[in-house]
């Protein structure tokens, strides 16, 4: 019996580690990672997919389970599902698109062979302004301070994986598909909606399967 899993993340959250598991377990090095995310060009989705997977193999560890892997194919489900989103500004699992209106229906287009799916969605703001008290200097030229006057940044690949990672691992139901035991594969991206609040907003799509 195929089961298939549906997460959805909206709010900002928070997450505490604690320091002994985060000592025996340690995040694979991204080559890129800390590259800012070019607004003005195509994400770099397999980059993206790399920082997101080091993430949550860690959070597997922790919990000592074994690592999964990237998945190419669903890392496109993934992508198509995200810009569906951007486009309709709507955090939702049910899309519009012919023959991918269902999680369940964008994974079994992949081809891939399974037996259980699920997927987090949730969107994060391009500059780090996510749980931050801050000062808006100058919004068309994007320019944001917290109230001490430090500039905030956009997000890195690193960063957005981490901030996005977190907030699902700080939910419950987007933490059980992270650490299901029978998944063995993902595949994550994203699509930015150039028009949102603050300068953009990031869609984010993550599937598995196992």
């Amino acid at each position: 019996m195929k089961k298939y899993l549906v997460r959805s993340l909206v709010v900002s959250l928070t997450i505490v580690l604690t320091v002994g598991a985060a000592q025996a377990c340690s995040r694979k090095p991204v080559s890129g990672g800390a590259q800012l995310i070019d607004a003005s060009r195509k994400i770099n989705q397999r980059l993206l997919d790399r920082a997101i997977l080091s993430e949550v193999n860690y959070e597997r560890c922790r919990a000592g389970l074994s690592p999964v892997r990237s998945e190419p194919r669903l890392i496109k489900a993934a992508a198509g599902h995200s810009a569906w989103m951007a486009k309709a500004r709507r955090v939702s699992h049910k899309s519009t698109v012919s023959g991918r209106q269902t999680v369940r229906a964008r994974i079994k287009r992949t081809g891939i062979k399974i037996r259980t799916g699920a997927e987090n969605i949730g969107m994060v703001h391009r500059f780090k302004v996510d749980n931050v008290n801050f000062l808006i200097r100058n919004a068309s030229s994007c320019q944001f301070a917290t109230h001490g006057g430090q500039p905030i940044p956009q997000h890195s690949y690193a960063s957005l994986a981490r901030t996005i990672v977190k907030f699902w691992m700080n939910s419950h139901g987007h933490r059980a598909n992270i650490l299901n035991r029978q998944v063995r594969m993902m595949g994550t991206a994203a699509a930015l909606d150039k028009s949102a609040e603050y300068c953009g907003t990031y869609y984010i799509t993550q599937d598995f399967a196992g």
